[in-house]
């Protein structure tokens, strides 16, 4: 089995990648749980060009070894079509730690992680590799204490601009408590290498709250311009979410920025204007449906339905309509 180097230990715009995790990334991956397929340029459709069929660890390097993959392929590689390859990775895929999405080999794009060696599917000897993990304190050095102290002053720092704009005083200090408590569990890390795993998931979810904030922070400012309907909040919410989880070691990282972009571009969905007095509903009603005439049904049944319960209920347009999407 042949076996082909797609990323290596260092540090990246993404973040930090250490030798040990490496070996987590290969230890977790599992084909029949979810099989990495091989792409072109990051491509998210279209025909796999074959499969990952298994990954390791080979000290700081992830290797793999394909299958299926189609003989036109080899030979556009082995021409040097495509030299330089480059990995898509989750965070967190179901609990399962790190785990690789893909492997996609590269035209002309440039790889974000250099060094690594040209690929051609030639034949050769099988290799044996014989993989053992190591135990988690006998890893354990002054490079991960000072790994997990830079992340802790990394959320201090995000705290800190989080508290200038967040009204829930109670959430800030609970993730402050949560920063102190990790701090002293860092001085006495040494002599608790065991405790490592529930410190690093601790930070894992406070990472996720403060991410959570800010999503929700930039989904209400759009509702409030009308930009979008309360509705819309769990579904652009999910996708927010789904966009951060992967991270993809290309030269572009910018997915969930640029659908943020999209969104602020929408035009307002609906206009909240003053509740209209029992006259003016009566002078406008005709006038309002025909603004409304070429809206899709499900806009103008909203609109309908919010009409009729700010009259009923003598309260403004705005508010009759968030009260239907409570």
């Amino acid at each position: 089995m042949k076996f082909f180097e797609v990323f290596k230990a260092g540090k990246y715009p993404q973040g930090k990648f250490t030798k040990k995790e490496i070996a987590e990334i290969a230890k977790n991956y599992d084909p029949k749980f979810c099989e990495a397929p091989i792409t072109i340029d990051h491509q998210q459709s279209g025909p796999a060009y074959g499969w990952v069929d298994t990954v390791k660890a080979d000290g700081d390097k992830l290797k793999v070894a394909f299958k299926d993959v189609p003989q036109e392929f080899e030979k556009d590689v082995n021409d040097g079509k495509y030299k330089k390859v480059s990995v898509e990775l989750y965070r967190n895929l179901e609990g399962k730690g790190a785990y690789l999405k893909a492997v996609s080999f590269l035209g002309a794009a440039t790889p974000q992680v250099k060094g690594l060696e040209p690929i051609k599917f030639m034949e050769s000897e099988s290799d044996t590799y014989e993989f053992e993990s190591e135990d988690d304190a006998e890893q354990f050095s002054e490079a991960d204490i000072e790994d997990l102290k830079n992340q802790i002053s990394e959320l201090e720092e995000q705290v800190s601009k989080f508290k200038e704009n967040s009204k829930k005083m109670e959430t800030i200090k609970s993730l402050k408590d949560k920063i102190s408590a990790l701090t002293d569990e860092v001085a006495t890390f040494k002599e608790k290498a065991q405790g490592k795993e529930e410190i690093e998931k601790e930070l894992h979810d406070i990472k996720v709250a403060i991410k959570k904030r800010e999503f929700d922070e930039f989904i209400d400012k759009q509702i409030d311009k009308g930009t979008l309907v309360p509705a819309n909040k769990d579904v652009v919410l999910s996708v927010l979410q789904e966009l951060d989880n992967v991270q993809k070691f290309g030269e572009d990282s910018t997915v969930v920025i640029d659908f943020k972009s999209f969104i602020e571009s929408l035009p307002p969905q609906i206009k909240f204007g003053e509740t209209a007095t029992k006259d003016k509903q009566a002078s406008s009603q005709n006038d309002d449906v025909q603004k409304f005439a070429n809206a899709d049904e499900e806009s103008l049944e909203i609109f309908k339905e919010a009409k009729a319960l700010a009259e009923k209920e003598n309260i403004s347009f705005r508010d009759a309509l968030l009260k239907l999407n409570i």
